[in-house]
């Protein structure tokens, strides 16, 4: 209903510096400062509405979501008008050059009420007829008839969708359609939160909102927010995607949505994150796209104790550690996560991998295009993947079979269990192999240390002071590292320890690492297997190992 909602408790829109009409006719939505406006398929917000020195009438000061589209910053022949966030993207346009907004409910009757079903509209006419048949008057008119059937086939409306129509406005959709339980308006020119209130006010079983590429403000305290909550009590998912927030927006937000169940938050700005304190039924989660690039963070959602899907699809990680504990003992974070998306990050190291298996209960994990996957076929990757996490029924959609796990870990065991043999011996070698396989330990129980004969052979060592090498890495800025390294340290950890050591330095891409042998006048000799450690390329003290950015 929509004098369900206290009139009190949603604050009214102040301008401020713009309270007239503007030009436009009596009727239609008014543009104010802070509106969203559309022109032919550009986005932007109105900065500000007024004159321009040296040019006649009314003009709209627009801040355009893309910023190519914009001439200047708001300064027009060294009059400041306006303030853009980013740099050129702001233009002036005339008031005409907009497209017309129109409110929800307005959109939903032209929509849908042109959506005519033939076969209902000649199932009417026919009892029309008929009914003019039996009370003997062909001429009579049934004056309303239209009506009470619009009206009936928007009351059976149960899922709406109203993409991109240019609104700005919730309307009376109370009368139109009270029983909508899915509603989409994304990608219209709602300026904030207070016409969604409205609009959710008037739907009492709505459980289900996609608001997704509008640039709302959020211009209400979270007291206030938290009041009007009542508006949003069945809605259980929720996507505001493409939307322009960090996580502080997403948790100021949070207190509208008492029982939101998913969130779909995805390319927005999302950084950093704070542990919440709301959001305390969410079971799904997806943060894909957003530059979230330290797993540091991700951690501080493992206070959400009801999240059983967390997708983190394109974002930035490089890595993934939980602690520095050597094997595999649970850790008491996102203790009810079954499903985890990780395609198309910037993983590079194993050890990641391993880091996993000390989730409590990880049934499914899409693990696709990472960089540590390039060096490893992909049956073989997700050999190594099964067996590193002993939790996984499904890898990447697909089922693991009891068999493909026993051959995943029977081939690990073979692969590691030379190496694994000679940590034995050393503590800091034995130290450093089990965080690296934090799960070898319960498959050497499980299923015993294959043959000699079965293992892959690893190059002999003597002492610990034989295995220390000094190396010089040096990228082609000029800048020079000197660090010593373990003989049996894997290519692939010191490409992960290149691309921390050199990134600040201004490189960017993916490190590829070049050993110069002085003997043959400099010639470059390329550590390109990963898997394979440094004694396998003959590696010296005082070395020089070139690190190219691609």
């Amino acid at each position: 209903m929509v004098g369900a909602m206290p009139v009190n408790l949603i604050p009214k829109f102040c301008n401020g510096a713009m309270d007239s009409h503007n030009g436009v006719e009596d009727g239609e939505i008014q543009v104010f400062v802070g509106s969203r406006i559309k022109c032919n398929d550009d986005f932007g917000t109105v900065k500000y509405i007024g004159e321009v020195q040296g040019y006649k009438g009314v003009w709209y000061g627009v801040e355009w979501d893309n910023a190519e589209r914009g001439k200047h910053d708001g300064c027009v022949d060294d009059v400041q008008y306006f303030k853009t966030t980013k740099p050129a993207a702001g233009s002036f346009i005339r008031p005409n050059k907009i497209a017309p907004m129109r409110t929800c409910a307005d959109a939903i009757q032209k929509y849908y009420g042109d959506r005519e079903d033939e076969t209902v509209a000649a199932h009417r006419r026919t009892v029309i007829n008929e009914w003019k048949r039996e009370m003997g008057a062909p001429f009579i008119e049934m004056v309303g008839f239209e009506k009470i059937h619009q009206k009936q086939k928007f009351d059976r409306l149960l899922e709406v969708c109203v993409h991109d129509q240019n609104v700005s406005k919730a309307g009376d959709v109370a009368a139109l359609c009270p029983h909508v339980r899915s509603l989409d308006v994304s990608r219209n020119l709602f300026a904030n939160w207070r016409e969604i209130v409205q609009l959710s006010a008037q739907l009492p079983d709505l459980t289900e909102l996609d608001v997704s590429k509008n640039r709302m403000a959020i211009d209400m305290p979270e007291e206030t927010l938290a009041q009007l909550s009542i508006n949003f009590a069945n809605l259980e998912k929720l996507n505001i995607s493409v939307c322009d927030y960090e996580w502080q927006d997403l948790i100021a937000l949070s207190h509208l949505w008492p029982n939101v169940n998913e969130i779909i938050a995805a390319y927005n700005r999302i950084k950093k994150i704070t542990p919440p304190d709301t959001l305390r039924t969410l079971t799904v989660l997806r943060l894909d796209g957003n530059p979230i690039n330290s797993w540091y963070e991700v951690m501080k959602l493992g206070r959400l104790k009801n999240l059983k899907v967390l997708s983190l699809n394109d974002c930035y990680i490089e890595e993934i550690r939980f602690n520095d504990d050597p094997g595999n003992a649970k850790v008491d974070l996102f203790e009810k996560l079954e499903v985890l998306f990780l395609n198309r990050n910037r993983i590079m190291d194993w050890r990641s991998v391993s880091e996993l298996d000390k989730l409590k209960n990880l049934k499914k994990l899409y693990f696709l295009k990472n960089p540590v996957q390039k060096n490893e076929d992909y049956d073989t990757g997700s050999q190594l993947i099964i067996a590193k996490i002993g939790t996984l029924l499904e890898l990447n959609g697909s089922i693991i079979t009891r068999e493909l796990r026993r051959g995943a870990e029977y081939d690990y065991l073979k692969r590691y269990g030379a190496e694994w043999k000679q940590a034995q011996y050393d503590p800091i070698r034995k130290a450093a192999f089990d965080l690296e396989h934090c799960r070898f330990q319960e498959l050497v129980d499980k299923y015993g240390i294959p043959d000699d004969s079965l293992l892959v052979k690893q190059p002999k060592t003597t002492t610990l002071t034989s295995q220390l090498l000094e190396i010089i890495l040096r990228d082609e800025n000029g800048k020079v590292l000197k660090k010593k390294f373990p003989s049996t340290m894997a290519v692939q950890k010191l490409l992960t320890l290149a691309q921390r050591l050199f990134s600040k330095a201004g490189n960017t891409g993916t490190p590829t690492l070049h050993l110069l042998d002085e003997q043959m006048k400099g010639a470059e000799i390329t550590l390109d297997n990963a898997m394979k450690d440094l004694a396998y390329f003959s590696i010296k003290n005082g070395d020089t190992i070139l690190v190219r950015f691609r």
